[in-house]
């Protein structure tokens, strides 16, 4: 036998509606405010202080952010090249968002580089959170405040 309850119903993703926030419905620029290792223990990564001095515009209509890198750099001290490439990926019909971040630098034949992917969880009209693990209990996560 089983009984249903409020706690058994469907969650409902993002609607298009709520896409709009992260485009403004044509451009809108982002800050990273911070990226954890660990959000629930309060961990920030090793990385954080290198992606807090970037911002990231996202186009209507492009899976694809503009990338504006800081003057911080994660992995050498002075690289030859960096680039990085923020692309996203929306199932309409879950409203499930899935960011993939890539970052890379380079230092005359060395190149060190990183990939994450992470899940939307969070959208409001100034704050983006996307992260890893169950909800409610993010382990990786990217926090992107908005600057217009």
């Amino acid at each position: 036998m089983f009984n249903c309850s409020k706690d058994d119903e469907i969650e409902t993703g993002f609607t298009t509606l709520d896409l709009q926030k992260i485009d403004g419905n044509s451009s809108k620029t982002w800050q990273v405010d911070s990226f954890y290792s660990n959000y629930n223990s309060n961990i920030l990564s090793e990385f954080n202080d290198c992606y807090t001095d970037d911002t990231f515009t996202f186009y209507k209509d492009k899976n694809v952010a503009e990338a504006n890198l800081g003057g911080i750099n994660c992995f050498f001290d002075n690289p030859t090249d960096q680039a990085a490439t923020l692309t996203y990926s929306i199932n309409e019909l879950e409203g499930r968002v899935f960011l993939n971040v890539s970052r890379g630098e380079s230092f005359n034949n060395d190149f060190q580089s990183r990939l994450t992917i992470l899940e939307l969880e969070e959208l409001t009209e100034n704050r983006m959170l996307f992260a890893s693990g169950d909800k409610g209990n993010y382990i990786q996560t990217l926090i992107l405040t908005a600057i217009n």
